[in-house]
């Protein structure tokens, strides 16, 4: 149900011209906010052309008590009011005097988000059968998020298989497939070329991997990734985030649009930052930005790479600046970048690398080892204390 907050009776009949018999639309008072949200409403379009300031209070209530609803703005798309409407949880603004496409597309995006963030929150109310939808970030390109992202992945695989898939979400430079050495007969453009009506559509172009996880592979060509949408993306993520136990996606460095709207359903975020000063004020930059935004809600896990590294920072300065503790602590071995040229992860279990004990912590967080006792997990994460400062 669309819920519409003003006192203009056109703006309700707009938004019934737009959606017709498809979505049942109530109208009441800006004042009665929260109020008049019952539990059926899955998304409230709140008029803010008379009372800006209200109508972002009453948006900010939505986001801190009915996060599962989602929040559409009516007034004009300035850059200031962009900048307070990420802050208090808004996810669309339609401008006024917006046509009946325009207002079909928002409330068709927002009904979807809507959906999507009530699945994450029954998952969430049920562990035993959520679902992961695994974020690895980076600021910088050189910090490894993609040997990260493709050993989180493969290792998740090989303790569950044929639950796990790996998107990569640089659609201009992907190296996935190159990571796991794969050659992809079809890409993430040809994923959502059919509509994405249904999982079907997306799943029959995943590429299968040795270690029992499945590939969503970059297009070849960087000039593609621009006919891909954010939207389109985030579609194609969050019908695999419903079929796979795992999706883990290898973004683009940064924050760009792609990102943010996939990382609307995400449950956990892993940041990976090297020891460099501008990897680490990078990530630093990133995390205050997803704060400043309200993008919170994810489970957080902080990968230092690298963090043996003689040239670089020290861990306990890295926290300080980053504000986090580094939960698994890479250190740097020419197994890693020989593994990435050669198509083959090091958690495989190739060549014996002293990174090999770290990584599997990483997977530990989500998948841990069933046949593991204490005393083991406690000798693999010693014997990755060498990398420690």
């Amino acid at each position: 149900m669309i819920l519409v907050l003003s006192a203009s009776d056109d703006l309700e009949q707009a938004v019934r011209d737009a959606v017709g018999d498809v979505v049942p639309v109530q109208t009441a008072p800006l004042d009665r906010g929260l109020a008049a949200a019952n539990a059926s409403v899955d998304v409230v379009l709140v008029d803010g052309t008379v009372d800006a300031e209200r109508a972002f209070t009453v948006a900010q209530r939505f986001d801190e008590e009915r996060p599962e609803v989602t929040v559409v703005l009516h007034m004009e798309p300035t850059g200031d009011a962009f900048s307070r409407a990420m802050q208090v949880g808004v996810r669309d603004i339609l401008p006024p005097g917006a046509d009946g496409d325009r207002i079909r597309e928002s409330a068709k995006r927002a009904l979807e988000l809507a959906e999507r963030r009530s699945h994450t929150i029954r998952s969430a109310e049920n562990p035993e059968d959520q679902h992961r939808l695994i974020m690895v970030l980076s600021p910088k390109g050189g910090a490894g998020k993609t040997t990260i992202a493709s050993n989180l992945a493969v290792g998740l695989a090989m303790r569950a298989p044929k639950q796990v898939v790996l998107v990569d979400g640089d659609l201009q430079f992907g190296d996935v497939g190159n990571a796991l050495r794969l050659l992809a007969e079809t890409t993430v453009r040809d994923a959502i070329a059919g509509g994405l009506h249904d999982a079907t559509e997306v799943k029959v172009h995943l590429t299968p991997h040795r270690s029992g996880l499945f590939a969503l592979c970059a297009p070849e060509v960087p000039g593609v990734a621009d006919e891909i949408t954010a939207q389109a993306f985030s579609k194609a993520v969050s019908l695999l985030h419903q079929e796979f136990k795992y999706v883990v996606v290898d973004t683009d460095p940064g924050l760009g649009e792609r990102t943010l709207t996939v990382m609307d359903n995400a449950t956990d975020m892993v940041f990976v930052a090297a020891t460099d000063v501008a990897s680490v004020r990078g990530l630093h930059k990133t995390i205050d930005a997803l704060d400043r935004i309200g993008m919170t809600g994810a489970k957080r896990h902080f990968v230092l790479n690298r963090s043996n590294a003689k040239v670089g920072l020290d861990v306990a300065d890295i926290a300080a600046t980053i504000g986090m503790q580094p939960d698994v602590l890479v250190p740097s071995h020419v197994t890693l970048p020989v593994s990435m040229n050669q198509g083959v992860p090091v958690i495989e279990g190739g060549d014996p690398s002293p990174a090999t004990a770290p990584l599997w912590e990483l997977v530990d967080r989500f998948e841990p080892d069933p046949n593991a006792t204490a005393e083991s997990a406690a000798q693999r994460r010693s014997s990755g204390l060498f990398g420690r400062r």
